[in-house]
Order: structure tokens, then C-alpha cells, then sequence
């Protein structure tokens, strides 16, 4: 296996936009180039799972649509109301992995095809397996540095923010 960033494991304690999570799932993807990629079902317990992919060293909160939302396809494009998403790539995943609460097109298909579309609003995914009729569109959008930290980064990081409020106190 190539060199990647190191995984979050099953149950881990993170900390998601200040929020309390855990890691219920895991699913590791390997593209057809060798990437790997670790998408994540993050759960507080209470509320709707978190989905979030890390790939290349990056984090990307995928959100969902409901399936009211009904996408329509036309050639290489998809149209959510009134916007228009134009294909900009396909990625070819085989999962090599799949641990715990799994979210998506099909949990115990083998490959994935994932379409990346670019509209006004950003980034759509679309994802289906093969011989399915079954997709899954989401909203990507780019996790910001801090927005998805292990609880001990994230205790380290409000420790160092007391330290330095408390110096600025002393001056």
C-alpha cells in the first residue's frame, strides 16, 4: 500500500466543528492510480451521521442529498433545480475495507464509480455501482484547517489557547 496519512480508527474520539463525535464507520478506497482515501461515518449519538472524506491529506464533509431532491441527469451534466453541474472527472474506487456503520451507494459492492461535477454551488459527487440503478449524489465541501481534529489535537489546541490568553492576560 502506498504511503498515506494515517487513518482514524473504528470508535475514535474526534472533535467536529467543536462537536463531540466518534468514528461508527470506516470504508478505505483505493483509486485506480494506487490513491488511497478513508471515508468516515462520524456519530454524536443524537443527531444525523457526519460523512467526511480524507484524501491526500485533505477532509471533505459530504453531504447528502435527500432523496426528494430527484438530480436529473442530462449527458455530462446534472441539474438540481435550476443549476447546472458539468462532469469534470470519474473516479474509480475498489473498497478494500469496510468497518462498522457504512454510508453510501452500496456498502457491500466491491467498486464504486464516483462522478465529480462542478456547479455555482460547488462540487457534487455522484456515486453508483456498477450494474446497480441505485446512486447517491452529495454536496462536497471542503473541511477547513481545524474543523476535524482527534479529541487530544483538539484538548492540545484549547490548552494552547488558554496558555496564550492567560500571557496576554499578564502583559
Amino acid at each position: 500500500m502506498p504511503d498515506v496519512a494515517s487513518p482514524f480508527p473504528l470508535d475514535a474520539e474526534l472533535v467536529f466543528r467543536a462537536r463531540p463525535v466518534r468514528v461508527a464507520g470506516r470504508l478505505t478506497l483505493e483509486g485506480a492510480s494506487g490513491q488511497i482515501s478513508y471515508r468516515y461515518h462520524l456519530s454524536d449519538g443524537a443527531g444525523a451521521p457526519v460523512l467526511v472524506e480524507q484524501a491526500s491529506g485533505r477532509f471533505a464533509l459530504l453531504r447528502p442529498f435527500p432523496p426528494a431532491a430527484d438530480p436529473k441527469t442530462s449527458g455530462n451534466a446534472i441539474l438540481v433545480g435550476n443549476e447546472r453541474y458539468t462532469l469534470v472527472g470519474v473516479r474509480k474506487l475498489t473498497m478494500l475495507d469496510a468497518l462498522g456503520m457504512i454510508s453510501g451507494a452500496t456498502p457491500n459492492a466491491s467498486l464504486l464509480l464516483s462522478g465529480m461535477f462542478e456547479g455555482p454551488a460547488g462540487t457534487l459527487m455522484r456515486e453508483l455501482v456498477p450494474g446497480s440503478n441505485r446512486q447517491v449524489y452529495y454536496l462536497v465541501k471542503p473541511l477547513g484547517k481545524g474543523d476535524l481534529l482527534s479529541a487530544e489535537a483538539h484538548a492540545a489546541a484549547r490548552e494552547a489557547a488558554r496558555r496564550a490568553a492567560g500571557e496576554r492576560d499578564d502583559d
